[in-house]
Formats: C-alpha cells, sequence, structure tokens
C-alpha cells in the first residue's frame, strides 16, 4: 500500500468520529506543511507592507557626530510644510544618530563608513553635516558639490566667513598622489595623526577656491536640537544628488529659522 492509499483509508476509518478526530489526523500529516504556508504567508504580507511603507525621498540628509539625543520629527515636519512636501508621498528624513571616528577602525566605524559611501553612490544621500574634522576630510576626498551650483553670488556673499573653501588645486594634487602612491609609500607615510584644530580657510589665499561648504556654528535649531556641542558643524550638498535644490533649501531653512 502506497503513501496515498494510506491516507485513504485513515480517512474512511475517521468517517463519524466527529470533528477533533479528523483535526488530529489533519495535524498529524499536515502541520508541516501549515507552519510553512503560514511563515510563508506572513513574509509576503511583512514584504508588500514594506514595500508599500518606502516612501521616495523628498531629501535624505546626514548629521554625522551630532551627538544629540533629540528627535528631528518635528523639524522634519517643519521644514516639509516650509517645503510644501506631502509626506504620504515622500520622505523628509534628517538623520542625528550617526557617529563616524577618523582614528578608530573598529567594525562600527568601518560598517558606518561603508554606508556613507554606499549611499553616495547610490546618489542617494543629499545633504551631509558633520564635525569640521570629518566635513574636511569628505572635502578632501570630493564628496561636496560646488555651492554655486546651487547658492547664488549674493547669498554666498552675504554668508561671509561662514563659508568653507577648499583648493581644487591641492585636491587635484592629493588625488594624483593616490593613484600613484604605492602600499610601500602609504606604509613609509603612516605617522600618528597630529591633534586637529579646526582652522578658517581663506579663498583669497588659494590657487582656486570652491566653496562647498556651510559653517553652522552657533546656529540656533541645532543648539535646539543639542547638536554639535563644543564643536563646528559645517553642511554640504553631496556630490552626485538627485534633490540638490531641495538640500539647498534645508541650508537655507537652518540659516533663517
Amino acid at each position: 500500500m502506497n503513501i496515498n492509499e494510506e491516507k485513504r483509508s485513515q480517512w474512511q476509518a475517521l468517517k463519524g468520529m466527529g470533528f477533533k478526530a479528523h483535526w488530529d489526523y489533519f495535524w498529524d500529516y499536515y502541520k508541516v506543511h501549515v507552519l510553512v504556508a503560514v511563515i510563508g504567508i506572513a513574509f509576503v504580507v511583512m514584504l508588500i507592507k514594506d514595500i508599500a511603507n518606502n516612501l521616495p525621498f523628498a531629501i535624505n540628509a546626514i548629521f554625522i557626530n551630532a551627538n544629540s539625543m533629540q528627535t528631528t520629527e518635528a523639524l522634519e515636519a517643519e521644514f516639509a510644510e516650509h517645503e510644501g512636501i506631502d509626506t504620504k508621498e515622500a520622505d523628509v528624513s534628517i538623520d542625528v544618530t550617526t557617529t563616524l571616528s577618523l582614528t578608530a577602525y573598529d567594525s562600527m566605524n568601518v560598517t558606518t563608513g561603508q554606508k556613507i559611501y554606499a549611499m553616495i553612490a547610490a546618489n542617494d544621500l543629499d545633504l551631509m553635516m558633520a564635525d569640521s574634522e570629518v566635513f574636511e576630510n569628505y572635502a578632501k576626498n570630493e564628496v561636496f558639490e560646488d555651492l554655486r551650483n546651487y547658492l547664488s553670488e549674493d547669498e554666498l556673499s552675504s554668508l561671509g566667513d561662514k563659508v568653507f573653501y577648499v583648493d581644487q588645486v591641492q585636491i587635484d594634487k592629493l588625488r594624483e598622489e593616490k593613484d600613484s602612491a604605492t602600499l610601500d609609500d602609504v606604509v613609509a607615510e603612516e605617522t600618528a595623526p597630529a591633534e586637529y584644530v579646526f582652522e578658517r580657510k581663506d579663498p583669497s589665499e588659494m590657487e582656486q577656491p570652491v566653496p562647498v561648504g556651510i559653517i553652522m556654528e552657533g546656529n540656533k535649531t541645532l543648539t535646539d536640537l543639542e547638536c554639535y556641542y563644543g564643536t563646528t558643524p559645517i553642511a554640504g550638498i553631496v556630490t552626485g544628488t538627485q534633490r540638490g535644490e531641495t538640500a539647498a533649501d534645508l541650508i537655507r531653512f537652518l540659516l533663517n529659522k
């Protein structure tokens, strides 16, 4: 007798024995199938729910090393209203929870660095704010847009020494050195990093000054969020962004709020 004939025989024997007997028989033979089906359905439902709730970004901003315990929900809602963004259709995201060290090479820092570069490579990050040391490091690696593409000359001029510049000639030189460096060169040049001190750079002393950041020191909104206490934050529009105008509006919003 094969297994199907055996099942039919047992099913016939259950006739007239009531619901419990039928249920016990069904559960003994099909509980694995039922559990697999339930798990599969639950996974599909969760996936559909996640997809439905995964709105496209109206803006995606990250404030690195903000060291804030405050929530940004009110700021996100206020900027969405200011910008006329329907948050049922698009997401306004301002992350103040990300931390990154330039000197620690533990798994958390490595993972955070990879995540940030992955978002940049995917054109999924629009605005980055960071303490001056981290910002300068990213600026040297050409992570930020030329702000002249988004802010007018009058706007930049009115900000005075709040504008952070890099010298494109020096950036190009650093890139060439990196491209030609060998592993032996890198090892030979490894030294203990000097203590970092932030200095406002004078564009008149540069060969090819490019504005890439806005210094947000003393900004009221950041103070209210308890962000960047004791450090100098700088904000820049991330290269490759597809929402650069909205990122520029967020900078204006923070400056004028």
